[in-house]
């Protein structure tokens, strides 16, 4: 018999084998990264809506109207956050100086929307926050990304 160059079968197997593996790595690794980009991207919608809203807060005297949107309270929320963005983006009366926004950021890198809950309404006393519930879309969870809107209350608020 006449010997042919070449692999065998097991040397095929254990090659491809090993580009398996190195891919399911790579992969895994960038599912991380992936992940950590939604974040990144949360936090930076959060803190231009935050900036949007205290620019809006100093023209106006208070933070968007809006009633309280928390993603927890109804899902999807209500038209409320409609309001939110169209508050920031459109005239909304007296002192309004906008557009505040470049346009519109509804949703959350996880397709669900931001959630509001103001509690200065007309009191300038309370502390107002932007929430994204993340991505188990549960509120109150270690996921969660939270975002004072407005400075602290002054001293005297209840």
């Amino acid at each position: 018999m006449r010997k042919t160059k070449g692999f065998t079968l097991i040397e095929l197997l254990v090659v491809i084998s090993i580009i398996a593996l190195l891919a399911s790595v790579v992969l895994v690794s960038l599912n991380s990264t992936r992940d950590k980009a939604k974040y990144a991207k949360a936090r930076k919608d959060m803190q231009t809506l935050a900036q949007a809203m205290n620019a809006y807060k100093s023209d106006v005297g208070e933070l968007p109207p809006r009633g309280d949107n928390c993603s927890a309270c109804s899902n999807p929320p209500n038209s409320s956050w409609t309001l939110v963005g169209d508050a920031l983006l459109n005239n909304d009366g007296p002192n309004w100086k906008g557009p505040y926004l470049g346009g519109r950021i509804d949703f959350d890198p996880w397709g669900d929307y931001y959630g509001y809950d103001d509690n200065d309404v007309n009191s300038n006393c309370g502390t107002s926050y932007l929430e994204s519930a993340g991505p188990d879309k549960i509120l109150w969870t270690a996921d969660d990304l939270y975002l004072q809107v407005a400075p602290q209350p002054p001293s005297g608020c209840y």
